[in-house]
């Protein structure tokens, strides 16, 4: 198969407007803002904390923005690694295809993780065999009945995630104000005392470690375009979801993440950096309010499920995708009665990784499977973002308008994505000084936070090898037309 011709679209497109509008809201709300912002705020202090993840949210709006341009053009299954294929190379193209999948597939094992320990908020020595075949089992269920059930779940999920943060908010503040009785903490260690109080913690350092973990809490965000390509008008919704990221980022990151700040007393200790706690349960258990914690842990298992959950239908899709191309095996490119069904069987086999946590130095397995994925966001943004710098220059190599190509453009336009990439290579810089420097107590190997960064380039480098692929695809050679991509083998016997 040429694997510059286009992968197969023969999923179901049943995914409605409104589920789609609810998943960009929060469907990528995960572990990462949900409980990585507790070491984040110990580490780095509330001032880095809300600047990294406004700088790294400005970036990514600007990406989804890209993203939409690319989508609203060339609607096609795959989404952004089907445009590094057209837009920059096969070999780059094939390395952030596996790259993607790859990082999602670990995703599911790291929340299935997540999910126990946040049980264990309740029952210290909860066994993970009694909590884990629950959720694996949830997980497939949500999977089993196609994209449309998947999204009606994520749109049940999105309410839930938007009440807690909401909830927390609102609580926060009375917190602050101090109209909450059982919280016997003076006014002064509380609100923008303990803000500016905590706001810059280890200095440089710490600020490059918060500007690392920014960079996971948005991981996800552009698996809309994954998601459009199962929906019933693809063109029309990505646009919309490049209008409703910035609320998005703003009402559940931004607000919540800076009174998180404000009553939250945090100091780098073995709880904190376990994950095994949110910063949210742990501001309410510091104001007395133990009902409100569990309340707001079990919604928050809820979210992580659902992270969960959109990481099982992203990289399924993503395989399925690559598969598709001839870019991996080809089982994987079969649908079934419009499932990647044997894309998602090897997700939920690979899902059972999470009983490491079981075994004997099961800790260390599990941080460095989990660190191949480490810098894959960062990753994918920078080459949406390069793809998108790049249709706008072949269009113009081309001596063609922008309008007799483009459905609909991007707001910030190229300077835009120009600027994104700047802050996703300082990203990137960031992960390996904060891991070479890492203020934590007990850090991870160094190795471990290159491992995702030199996989990358193993798969890039072998594709170039293996492959005969050009470096970069001359820009008059670019294809900008917006044809029916190639079906490949359904199976209709199962």
């Amino acid at each position: 198969m040429d694997l510059t011709s286009s992968a197969d679209t023969s999923l179901q497109k049943v995914i409605t407007t409104r589920q789609f509008v609810l998943m960009a809201l929060s469907s990528s709300i995960g572990a990462g803002v949900l409980l990585a912002t507790y070491s984040s705020l110990a580490v780095g202090g509330s001032g880095s904390l809300l600047i990294s993840f406004t700088v790294v949210g400005f970036a990514v709006w600007i990406t989804m923005c890209a993203l939409g341009e690319l989508s609203a053009a060339f609607p096609v299954s795959g989404s952004f690694y089907e445009y590094s294929v057209r837009f920059i190379s096969p070999a780059w193209g094939f390395a952030m295809g596996w790259n993607y999948v790859i990082n999602f597939i670990f995703i599911v094992v790291f929340e299935l993780v997540v999910m126990l320990l946040c049980t264990r908020y309740w029952e210290p020595n909860l066994p993970a065999y009694y909590v884990l075949p629950g959720f694996i089992s949830g997980l497939v269920l949500v999977n089993a009945f196609g994209a449309k059930w998947y999204a009606e779940a994520e749109n049940v999920f999105a309410v839930c995630k938007m009440i807690v943060l909401t909830a927390f908010v609102i609580v926060a503040a009375l917190i602050v104000n101090k109209n909450i009785p059982a919280d016997t903490r003076p006014a002064e260690e509380l609100g923008f005392n303990l803000w500016v109080q905590n706001a810059f913690r280890h200095g440089p350092i710490g600020f490059l470690y918060v500007f690392m973990t920014a960079g996971m809490a948005y991981g996800g965000t552009e698996m809309l375009g994954l998601t459009a390509a199962e929906c019933e008008k693809p063109q029309k919704v990505m646009p919309i979801a490049c209008n409703i990221v910035p609320l998005r980022i703003l009402w559940l990151y931004l607000v919540p993440i800076f009174m998180l700040g404000m009553v939250l007393k945090v100091s780098l200790d073995g709880e904190v950096q376990s994950g095994g706690i949110s910063p949210l349960v742990a501001a309410m258990d510091q104001a007395n309010l133990p009902i409100i914690g569990s309340i707001f842990n079990g919604i928050i298992i809820i979210a992580i499920f659902s992270m969960a959950s959109a990481s099982v239908f992203a990289s399924s899709r993503a395989l399925q995708a690559m598969s598709a191309r001839g870019m991996g095996p080809r089982l994987f490119a079969k649908i079934k009665r419009g499932y990647p069904i044997w894309a998602l069987a090897l997700v939920f086999s690979i899902s059972l990784l999470s009983f490491i946590k079981i075994s004997k130095d099961g800790d260390i397995v599990f941080n460095w499977l989990l660190a191949l994925a480490s810098g894959s966001n960062y990753f994918t943004w920078i080459s949406i973002c390069v793809c998108h710098i790049r249709l706008r220059l072949a269009i113009r190599r081309k001596r063609l308008e922008n309008r007799d190509v483009l459905k609909w453009q991007s707001p910030p336009g190229i300077g835009g994505s120009m600027i994104a990439i700047v802050i996703f290579v300082f990203g990137l810089a960031a992960q390996i000084i904060a891991a070479v420097q890492s203020p934590l107590p007990n850090p991870p190997h160094v190795l471990s936070s290159f491992l995702g960064i030199i996989v990358v380039f193993v798969f890039w480098a072998g594709y170039m090898v293996l492959g005969n692929s050009v470096l970069l695809t001359p820009l008059d050679q670019i294809d900008l037309q917006a044809k029916a991509t190639e079906p490949v083998e359904n199976d209709e016997n199962v």
